[in-house]
């Protein structure tokens, strides 16, 4: 006797068992039929695999008679995940970009299933609004019942906490949503086990093990995503109406706009979706979102749109650099980390602002081990019950304090300047006065990092005192911004700080045309920029998606002028 396909496993927690039924929805007899358009009907004997763990491009299987189970393989076995039955449907939100499957797929009894390729899905989920909804919010769900379940799978991390390159690699995968089963040397049992097992020592932590035993012995950001089949496959010599370079909410508002109206889009980030808002524990003063949203989730559903719609959002992949390929009609030549070349007819600039980093001796070296430049769940784990440092006085820095105030002992907030209502918005200076927990800490400044392999104190001076040393271990960095336009090159204009220029902010010696720039438009025509990258810009998510959707407006004035041109 099989399962009870509508039955969720016993490990889910009471919120996740009573959303099971929209986790594997069953379709009625109408939709089925209507889901036979958009696909053969094919019949598989029990024992069938219809895909492994990793696979890439599988078929979406909608399930019309027997039944399928879906199983993740642990470090200890084989887990099941669940049984799917009549009228229900295999995936996740991978499924839509052909990117490897996070479990197994195994007949278990005599089945017929409707399997739906990759082109025929995203045309059914753009074309039926009703069923997309459905198949949609299973998909995203999903994913996430993989990410909390409590007995792991997949791809596995042993490492160390005094290793920064273990965090790196730990928030590459949870920034990315990519379920990740993490040892630690020095806080698991498991974990000298599993050296045994894999044939390495301590000496080459952090260790990735994929899903089908390839070990990667302290490996880049692209290798990690590669062995999890999260990257992209080859993209050179392919052609877009639009490359978006940058990820964040402006970067995913462009390609969610120019993708549903039918443009050719690729987006492409260097480390994950939602650039540094996507780090926000929380965004309370966001439209629309009144009890808040984190980063992560706001950044997660604008992948899923983008990806609804059929853009191409391409991870880890940097952007080296670009150049004017065009004779008569400009075109835009884009050149990868990978030596890949892809060219585009128009490009927007989103990839935002970076943190500047203070001139303290030795920061490099508590990088991961002591000095922080986000402050998730992670992080939080490290300094539960201890005291720590907050350091800026912009809204990200008090997103952190008050998150991270849930969790540790005391928080310390740093500023040089005199207060913080020019920077920081008034709801979140309310709630760090209130924290009974919370000090802040005016005209003050650190000026020594302390420790051997972590920290281990700090030296701060208050303006006018004398410089005072406290033993807090864990300081979290939110300076100021600082562009990420150096893969530029001064191809377009820039301001004093490095900021794009765009619109009438242009300089009149760097504007060629006859015409004038359109919103958003850079010194080269159909070169945009929004967000964080660009000068003057508002520092605020709802502002950056506004511009991403304005440039696709504007993109289109260019295409448009283009033809009419040529």
């Amino acid at each position: 006797m099989m399962s009870d396909p509508t039955s969720p496993p016993s490990y889910l927690g009471p919120e996740a068992a009573s959303r099971w039924h929209q986790i594997f929805p069953t379709l009625d007899a109408a939709q089925l039929a209507l889901l036979r358009e958009y696909g053969p009907l094919r019949s598989y004997k029990a024992g069938t695999v219809l895909y492994k763990e990793g696979d890439r491009h599988t078929p979406m299987y909608v399930i019309v008679s027997g039944q399928i189970a879906i199983e993740r393989n642990t470090v200890d076995g084989t887990h099941l995940i669940a049984t799917a039955g009549p009228g229900m449907f295999t995936g996740d939100i991978g499924t839509l970009a052909g990117r490897a499957r996070l479990a197994d797929g195994r007949v278990v009894e005599d089945c017929e299933a409707i399997a739906i390729d990759e082109a025929a899905l995203h045309t059914l989920v753009v074309a039926q609004a009703e069923l997309s909804e459905t198949i949609m919010r299973a998909f995203i769900l999903r994913r996430v019942q993989i990410l909390e379940d409590p007995l792991g799978g997949g791809i596995i991390l042993i490492g160390s906490r005094q290793k920064s390159d273990t965090l790196r690699l730990r928030e590459f995968f949870h920034r990315n949503a990519q379920p990740l089963a993490y040892f630690d040397i020095d806080q698991h049992a498991a974990a000298e086990s599993l050296l045994e097992r894999f044939h390495v020592t301590a000496a080459d932590l952090p260790v990735l093990v994929s899903g089908q035993d390839q070990v990667l012995k302290n490996p880049s950001n692209r290798l990690a995503a590669d062995a999890a089949g999260f990257s992209p496959e080859r993209m050179h010599g392919k052609r877009y109406d639009l490359v978006v370079v940058g990820a964040g909410p402006a970067g995913l508002a462009a390609a969610v706009y120019a993708a549903s109206e039918g443009l050719a889009v690729a987006v492409l980030d260097a480390n994950a979706p939602g650039g540094q808002a996507g780090e926000s524990s929380k965004i309370e003063n966001y439209f629309g979102f009144p009890t808040g949203i984190s980063g992560q989730a706001l950044a997660g559903r604008g992948l899923s749109q983008a990806r609804k719609f059929g853009a191409e959002v391409a991870v880890p992949v940097e952007v080296m650099g670009l150049e004017c390929a065009g004779s008569e009609e400009p075109r835009y030549a884009i050149r990868l980390d990978t030596g890949e070349r892809i060219d585009a007819r128009a490009v927007i600039v989103a990839t935002g602002a970076r943190y500047r980093k203070p001139d303290l001796a030795r920061l490099e070296s508590f990088e991961g081990c002591g000095v922080y430049y986000a402050a998730s769940y992670m992080e939080a784990a490290f300094c539960t019950g201890q005291e720590v440092i907050v350091i800026g006085g912009g809204n990200s820095a008090g997103q952190a304090a008050v998150f991270l105030s849930r969790h540790a002992r005391h928080v310390h907030v740093m500023v040089r300047g005199p207060g913080l209502a020019a920077s920081m918005s008034q709801y979140l200076i309310q709630r760090l006065q209130a924290a009974p927990n919370v000090t802040i800490h005016l005209q003050t400044e650190i000026v020594e990092l302390i420790g051997d392999k972590e920290l281990q104190c700090v030296r701060y001076r208050h303006a006018g005192s004398a410089v005072q040393e406290s033993a807090i271990a864990h300081v979290f960095l939110f300076l100021g911004a600082e562009p990420n336009t150096g893969w530029l090159d001064k191809s377009v204009a820039l301001d004093d700080k490095g900021f794009v220029l765009t619109g009438p902010a242009l300089p009149s010696d760097r504007w060629k045309l006859a015409r004038a720039p359109y919103f958003l438009e850079t010194s080269r025509p159909g070169i945009f920029a929004v967000g964080d990258v660009r000068s003057n810009s508002v520092k605020r998510v709802a502002t950056a998606v506004g511009e991403g959707a304005a440039a696709v407006q504007s993109l289109h004035e260019v295409l448009s002028f283009q033809s009419r041109v040529h």
